[in-house]
């Protein structure tokens, strides 16, 4: 929740990645509220009152996915809803005259996003949804200690400075 807020207000994209990151501890404890406790919750060097309201972002966290029939995988519909907000403004950027920097990295991160959409079978992916869904799944291999290659790596990087001018951009935007 503090995490959380912190990365709303300052990189939606490291929001999104990190509400991923959230969704998957949540499957992987089988959404046990005494697992969280234990594992995250009691983490916190705070307050018993700031421990509570972080609880009850959990369990609501749980009643949203159960909700939205996403216990197996599948994103937070407001996950997809900023996803989709993203991906507009990505297309504003690089219809801009003004958007010389996001239209060069996308240059460079173009081959990669058609690359990654071919090896995961989704050439209807969005430029964004590819980008975050790249960057998330290399946080994963990096939790696993997977040998990551250095092409691999580069790639990653040209979706990182995008998807980091993007995050800039809608920062701007929302301010």
């Amino acid at each position: 929740m503090i995490i959380a807020e912190e990365k709303y207000n300052e990189n939606i994209v490291e929001y999104i990645i990190y509400i991923r990151q959230i969704q998957d501890i949540l499957r992987l404890v089988n959404f046990d509220v005494e697992e969280i406790n234990k594992l995250i919750i009691e983490q916190y060097k705070t307050s018993e009152k700031i421990k509570l309201k972080i609880k009850n972002w959990y369990l609501e966290l749980i009643k949203l996915i159960k909700l939205e029939k996403i216990e197996k995988q599948g994103d937070f519909e407001f996950i997809k809803k900023i996803i989709d907000e993203l991906e507009a403004l990505h297309q504003t950027l690089l219809k801009g005259e003004n958007s010389f920097k996001h239209n060069e990295l996308y240059r460079w991160a173009k081959p990669n996003i058609e690359e990654f959409k071919k090896l995961s079978n989704n050439s209807a992916a969005n430029d964004v949804g590819v980008c975050i869904n790249a960057l998330h799944s290399l946080l994963l291999l990096r939790m696993k200690n997977q040998n990551i290659s250095d092409e691999t790596m580069q790639a990653m990087q040209t979706f990182s400075n995008l998807m980091a001018n993007l995050a800039f951009e809608y920062k701007k935007l929302k301010s």
